[in-house]
């Protein structure tokens, strides 16, 4: 594996060819997949603009139903989120500029206000309008070219079943998607990183993992290992040093938490932060140096289950995992960025034979992505 990683080194220092070409092209991320945009309960009268890989969105609900248009005008360039609905009872949007009237139904033109009701422009100029769906609680919209693939192509089955509860958390953070998306897939952070957070104050966590073997299933990157608890590092000593009576539970042991990544960015982890739950973090690009960051808690019940989980998770899940614990994330991403962003980061990183999993991923992503998203299509 060493070997095989000092390879790709040499290959990719310095050199215009790499082993994953399209992955270190695709800083703004994967294009022809659907994403999550926002929550339901944010989208209300009012139209609500997002940025997604690069691009200027605009939601907005008409009749219980949502729909998404580029946000621009193409008269001037004016973002069609500040303007208004002059027409009341139909489903337009006006430009505040000059009165440019869409239809947000398709983006098509049906009025220049300024221009009088004869306006020739009428039928000749066009807004994109994104295909948009709205399933769990959570508006989604496909980013890309043609007729979208269905929505259960992109979003694992389990996440939108009718018994299905989903608690969510959404944050913006700076640094690449990319360097989110590996480090919720690196084997080996989180048994030295997150040893100082609070909901490990009853984990045992290993000193390092003796063998991490890559393992693709179907359209997931996962990875096997043998857990090493403790050992002598020569001479220096031993790490950990001592174990604290208290930390019974023995972190990653057996196959209780498995991590998975796919396309085009989001991270599985099954029974965390406890049993029956799976986690899923979606590393949506806002541009090259910031992304939009879902976490969403997901378990199968119904009912007074139901209710429960949701009460767990605001009081205690919340703030214990997806806060505390991930914004330990949030923290080294940020200071990997300038890295990455200023200094060639992707050319000059010195990898270890732990970060096998990573490569795997990156070249998996090269080869499997549907397309990338360039400067040209936002």
């Amino acid at each position: 594996m060493e070997r095989m990683i000092e390879k790709e080194q040499e290959r990719s220092g310095g050199s215009k060819k790499t082993p994953w070409p399209r992955y270190e092209a695709a800083a703004l991320g994967f294009r022809n997949y659907w994403y999550p945009a926002l929550l339901s309960r944010r989208l209300g009268r009012k139209p609500v603009s997002l940025r997604m890989l690069g691009e200027d969105l605009v939601f907005f609900r008409y009749e219980g139903k949502v729909y998404a248009l580029q946000d621009l005008c193409p008269h001037r360039g004016m973002p069609l989120s500040q303007g208004k609905c002059e027409f009341p009872g139909t489903p337009t949007i006006s430009c505040c500029y000059h009165g440019w009237t869409f239809d947000i139904t398709n983006g098509q033109l049906v009025a220049a206000i300024t221009d009088g009701p004869d306006s020739p422009l009428i039928g000749k100029v066009q807004v994109h309008s994104y295909p948009v769906e709205e399933r769990k609680g959570v508006i989604w919209v496909y980013i890309g070219n043609g007729e979208p693939v269905p929505l259960e192509e992109d979003v694992p089955e389990v996440f939108l079943q009718p018994d299905t509860v989903v608690a969510s958390r959404i944050t913006v953070r700076k640094g690449n998607w990319r360097l989110a998306a590996e480090n919720g897939l690196d084997p080996v952070h989180a048994t030295y990183l997150h040893r100082t957070a609070w909901v490990s104050f009853l984990l045992s966590f290993p000193a390092w993992r003796g063998r991490v073997v890559p393992d693709i299933d179907g359209r997931w990157v996962g990875y096997k290992d043998d857990l090493v608890w403790e050992c002598e590092y020569p001479g220096l000593g031993r790490f950990p040093r001592s174990r604290r009576w208290w930390k019974r539970i023995p972190f990653g042991a057996g196959d209780t938490i498995v991590v998975h990544l796919r396309l085009p960015g989001f991270l599985r982890v099954t029974n965390w932060p406890r049993l029956e739950t799976d986690h899923y973090e979606w590393y949506e690009p806002i541009d090259e140096h910031q992304y939009r960051y879902f976490q969403f808690k997901v378990r199968r019940t119904s009912g007074l289950g139901a209710l429960w989980f949701r009460i767990e998770y605001q009081l205690l899940w919340r703030w214990l995992a997806d806060k505390q614990f991930n914004d330990q994330d949030k923290w080294v991403i940020a200071l990997m960025e300038p890295f990455y962003a200023e200094r060639a980061g992707w050319n000059k990183e010195r990898l270890f034979r732990q970060d096998v999993v990573l490569t795997t991923w990156r070249k998996f992503a090269s080869e499997n992505a549907r397309a990338v998203q360039d400067r040209c299509t936002s």
